[in-house]
């Protein structure tokens, strides 16, 4: 059984997709970013992961709770 993966294209086997990650490291946040790409090179489907290295109380938002 070939595993299937949403994307914009609807269902497609993972095994067709390309698959990337991309890491930004900043002294505020770390951003992980995973990419899928179909054959023609277009992105198919991208999350992103961001970690707070400042936290709440830094950042400046806290007061808008």
């Amino acid at each position: 059984m070939n595993p299937l993966i949403w994307t914009s294209e609807g269902n497609v086997p993972v095994a067709s997709l390309s698959y990337e990650t991309e890491w930004d490291i900043n002294p505020e946040y770390i951003k992980f970013v995973e990419r899928y790409r179909n054959a023609k090179g277009e992105t198919v489907k991208e999350s992103a992961h961001v970690y707070d290295l400042r936290g709440l109380a830094s950042a400046g938002v806290a007061g808008s709770f």
